[in-house]
């Protein structure tokens, strides 16, 4: 398939551009049910993330349906982590202070991708520069950084980022995978 009929039929950018707006939404919803810095941080991510889809790049090759439905998952696992639960001062502070950190990393991630983005993992355009220079998987671990921090202010949160955590590494692989043999 050439990159032209590629560009055409690629109508999932609107899919996950919708799919980001919608998850902006509910992370303000959740943001004014618990006045965490965390979901206000996540309404940016989704409505960046969301402009981005819509401008994106077509892949030239995507992943499996597993992997896509793993990576569409893992992409709204953030959003369901549990309000806080913790009165200390200091443990709210360092959660803001974690989601702060995590969500630059996210942030610089996502200005550096541009039009690469994507959620399921897919080969568009090879991303060396930039924070890429440095971390391999800055998102990844910005997200790992700022929910590390959701996990201090409630304990039941630990389960969700077990899971979290280990959809990420998935992820990671599946790009790796698909990513080895660019050109």
């Amino acid at each position: 398939m050439d990159l032209e009929s590629n560009m055409q039929s690629d109508r999932s950018k609107y899919f996950g551009a919708l799919m980001m707006f919608g998850f902006g939404v509910f992370a303000f919803y959740r943001w004014y049910q618990t006045q965490l810095l965390f979901f206000l941080l996540l309404v940016l991510r989704d409505f960046v993330a969301g402009y981005f889809f819509l401008k994106r790049t077509p892949a030239e090759m995507k992943s499996t349906t597993t992997a896509s439905i793993f990576s569409y998952v893992s992409a709204a696992m953030p959003l369901f982590y549990f309000s806080s639960t913790e009165e200390s001062r200091v443990l709210l502070l360092i959660s803001n202070l974690l989601a702060i950190i995590g969500f630059l990393f996210v942030a610089l991630a996502t200005i550096e991708l541009g039009t690469s983005i994507g959620i399921s993992p897919a080969k568009r355009e090879f991303v060396t520069s930039g924070i890429y220079k440095w971390v391999k998987h800055p998102m990844y671990s910005g997200y790992v950084v700022s929910e590390l921090g959701m996990t201090l202010v409630n304990p039941l949160n630990v389960v969700l980022f077990l899971v979290s955590t280990a959809l990420y590494y998935y992820r990671s692989k599946q790009e790796r995978l698909i990513l080895s043999n660019y050109k």
